[in-house]
């Protein structure tokens, strides 16, 4: 491997990972650690500059018709088992290879990581390469939730990692030696490369390292490992949370008195969840409780937090996210780029040390969002006096309205979760034709709402929504049980596959809760 060329990286922490990450870095070499929902075409636009793979061999599938043609010069393939020792490593070896049939091809372009070793054995010539300033060190991933949305490559270089360090020895960051971290994330995302990864080990941590991410999963890695510290989305939390809550009331008792730093980020939470997560945890021991912070890819990760001394401001319709990290310089602004005052709403800018390179191989859109020195988040926000932020949604969700208003979308949903026998909202454009500006709003009642009593509430929820908004037609309703439906990649509430739901909405007329079968068979358009 060369120094300053990118290493495409396909697949989750590994032990073998972990070291690879810090052997390229260390000879210069960056590493892009590739979305795992990343399509064909993608894959293909960004790996165009690279020669070298590496892939966890249960994924190989996802990627094996791009990293098996001839610009690849060297494919290596890790194993989950390649860091065990015998007899584990054979028994899982038997396992994974009934649950899954791998074809690698035998050839001498593809390496298994212990031949990768024994070529690197071999090799006498320099290994650790000078410090060059602003090289590229790591590239993570979007999370690409928005609908639409395109994957971005966001580069981060060795003064990002640094920053982002010593911000969170300055801010206070619960991190102690000897603790226990979870990542239970891909080192694709900045969150889990730096706040899950990089951060613990500088503070002397052990990483609990499981890539599993079912609700179970999450459950046993929280409540049998005892992790000091663990950050994941709204939705991964609250799906824990509802399981705690169902055991505490059937009489299961629970200690979190070891509850460090237990932190709410990526698409966050609303403050009616947040305060049921707070006693929760109370009631079982924990004088810390849950966190809600803020985060950015285009930062290395962390911009906003809530920490021991500054936390949980209830006082807006929303969550806060807590006070600007120390370094972070945060501000709201218009759509002309003027700076907004307290409480106002605009697109919130961040400053720091921390900043992105730019995004890979995007000029035009690292243009548009590194601005004299500012990075353009394009999430509305608002910021109190007392320097709470707010995130309120994407810029970008929103709707236009027959007279050309635009409207956000969120704004509706926040209505919508105002009535108390709703427990969660969202609201997606869904035209029928491109001429129709219809919504529709997925819900999830309340646990408290009996079936007689939801076509009454649906009738006042839908002339609620007029009043508030005249123009806008709530076209029907899609009810879901428990949750919102979330990605198993992200963790994030699944706009998409929302969005792409044709069937199962319902309406009330005359007082009956009917099948709506106006998107049965429409192309969406959104």
């Amino acid at each position: 491997m060369k120094e300053n060329e990118i290493v495409a990286y396909y697949g989750p922490f590994m032990p073998d990972v972990c070291y690879m990450i810090f052997a390229l870095n260390m000879i210069g070499a960056c590493p892009y650690f590739l979305k795992l929902a990343i399509g064909p075409e993608a894959l293909a636009e960004e790996t165009q500059e690279c020669r070298i793979a590496i892939v966890f061999d249960q994924m190989w599938e996802n990627v094996k018709d791009e990293f098996s043609k001839d610009r690849f010069e060297k494919v290596i393939i890790a194993k989950i088992t390649d860091a065990m020792s015998f007899p584990m490593k054979q028994i899982v070896s038997i396992i994974s290879g009934i649950k899954k049939n791998i074809s690698i091809p035998k050839d001498k372009k593809y390496l298994s990581v212990p031949k990768a070793r024994e070529l690197g054995s071999q090799y006498k010539g320099t290994i650790k390469t000078e410090f060059v300033a602003h090289r590229s060190a790591f590239i993570t991933s979007s999370s690409g939730t928005t609908i639409g949305g395109i994957v971005k490559g966001v580069v981060a270089t060795n003064e990002s990692v640094l920053t982002q360090l010593k911000m969170a020895d300055v801010t206070g960051f619960q991190y102690f030696k000897g603790d226990r971290c979870l990542n239970h994330f891909p080192p694709t995302a900045a969150t889990s490369l730096n706040i899950l990864f990089f951060l613990p080990l500088y503070r002397g941590m052990t990483i609990v390292m499981d890539p599993r991410v079912t609700e179970k999963d999450f459950y046993d890695q929280i409540t049998k490992l005892h992790v000091n510290v663990a950050c994941s989305t709204g939705s991964a939390w609250e799906a824990l949370f509802n399981r705690l809550e169902r055991d505490i009331n059937n009489g299961k008792k629970y200690d979190f008195s070891w509850v460090k730093c237990w932190a709410v980020g990526g698409e966050g939470t609303d403050v009616k969840k947040f305060k049921k997560w707070q006693s929760i945890l109370h009631k079982s021991g924990s004088d810390r409780g849950v966190a809600s912070a803020y985060g950015s890819s285009e930062l290395f990760a962390s911009a906003c937090s809530e920490t021991v001394d500054v936390r949980y401001n209830f006082s807006k319709a929303i969550m806060s996210v807590g006070i600007p990290l120390a370094g972070i310089t945060v501000g709201v602004f218009d759509t002309e780029g003027k700076e907004l005052g307290y409480n106002m709403r605009g697109e919130l800018w961040i400053k720091s040390r921390s900043e992105m390179k730019g995004y890979y191989n995007k000029p035009e859109l690292t243009a548009a969002t590194l601005v004299d020195g500012w990075i353009r988040t394009g999430d509305l926000a608002e910021i109190d006096e007392k320097g709470f932020v707010y995130i309120w949604g994407r810029l970008k969700d929103t709707t236009k309205l027959p007279g050309g208003r635009e409207i956000y979308l969120f704004d509706i949903a926040y209505k919508i979760k105002e009535k108390d026998y709703i427990d969660d909202a969202i609201v997606l454009e869904k035209p029928i034709d491109n001429n129709s500006v219809n919504i529709v709003a997925h819900i999830v009642w309340d646990k408290s709402v009996k079936d007689e009593e939801k076509a009454a509430h649906l009738m006042e929820l839908t002339e609620y929504v007029k009043q508030y908004e005249p123009e806008v037609n709530l076209a029907a309703f899609a009810e879901h049980d428990v949750m919102l439906p979330y990605s198993p990649t992200t963790l994030k509430k699944d706009k998409n596959k929302m969005a792409e739901q044709s069937e199962g909405y319902v309406q009330v007329i005359d007082g009956q809760r009917l099948e709506y079968t106006g998107y049965k068979g429409v192309k969406n358009n959104t």
